[in-house]
C-alpha cells in the first residue's frame, strides 16, 4: 500500500482516506481523528482538505417509509505541512487543525456549540 501512496502523492494525484472510526452511519458529529491520514500528508509533503458532511431531514419519505436525508458537503481551506516542523508535530498540528476545522463547520451548520452528549437528533433520521 505505502508504495502505491508514495507514487499516487509524488504524481499529484489525489487519494482520499477515511480516517479510522470517523464515519458512523448517519451520525451528524465529527468523531475524534487518528493519525494516520496526517502521517501520510506530513511524510509526502501534501496538504489535506478537511471535509464536514452535513445531514439535513427532509420532510418527504422513501418508499421503506423513513424520512429522505439531504447531504451537504463542505469543503474547507487546505491544511499544508510546515517544512520547519518534524514529522510527529506536523501530524499532530495538521490533526488539530483538521479537527477544529470540523468542529466549526458542525457548529455552523447546526448552530449549536459541539457536545458529546447523545441527544436523538445527533443520528440523521432518527428524529
Amino acid at each position: 500500500l505505502m508504495p502505491a501512496v508514495e507514487t499516487l502523492l509524488k504524481n499529484k494525484d489525489f487519494i482520499l482516506i477515511y480516517p479510522e472510526e470517523q464515519m458512523w452511519y448517519n451520525y451528524r458529529k465529527p468523531r475524534p481523528l487518528k493519525t494516520g491520514a496526517y502521517h501520510l500528508a506530513a511524510k509526502f509533503n501534501v496538504p489535506v482538505i478537511p471535509c464536514f458532511t452535513e445531514i439535513r431531514t427532509r420532510k418527504d419519505y422513501d418508499e421503506d417509509g423513513f424520512k429522505k436525508l439531504k447531504f451537504i458537503l463542505h469543503i474547507m481551506k487546505p491544511i499544508y505541512p510546515d517544512p520547519e516542523k518534524t514529522l510527529k508535530q506536523n501530524k499532530e498540528e495538521m490533526q488539530k487543525k483538521d479537527y477544529d476545522a470540523k468542529v466549526k463547520a458542525y457548529e455552523e451548520a447546526y448552530g449549536k456549540k459541539l457536545e458529546y452528549t447523545f441527544e436523538k437528533e445527533d443520528i440523521a433520521g432518527f428524529e
